[in-house]
């Protein structure tokens, strides 16, 4: 069984990584804590653009 990740996994993988070391400082993601919310709706429209909405993981 081959568990390493596939290449589409891999640059989901990276794009991810990416996305959130450019867009979720560790600032941002304490002050989501206290935030009613939960989240900058800034960050929610830019992770719906990338389409991260509708990915279903096993």
């Amino acid at each position: 069984m081959d568990l390493n990740f596939t290449d589409e996994q891999q640059m989901l993988k990276d794009m991810t990584r990416e996305f959130l070391e450019a867009e979720c400082p560790k600032a941002l993601v304490r002050s989501m804590e206290h935030d009613d919310l939960g989240y900058p709706e800034e960050l929610w429209s830019k992770m719906a653009e990338l389409g991260w909405m509708g990915l279903v993981f096993p």
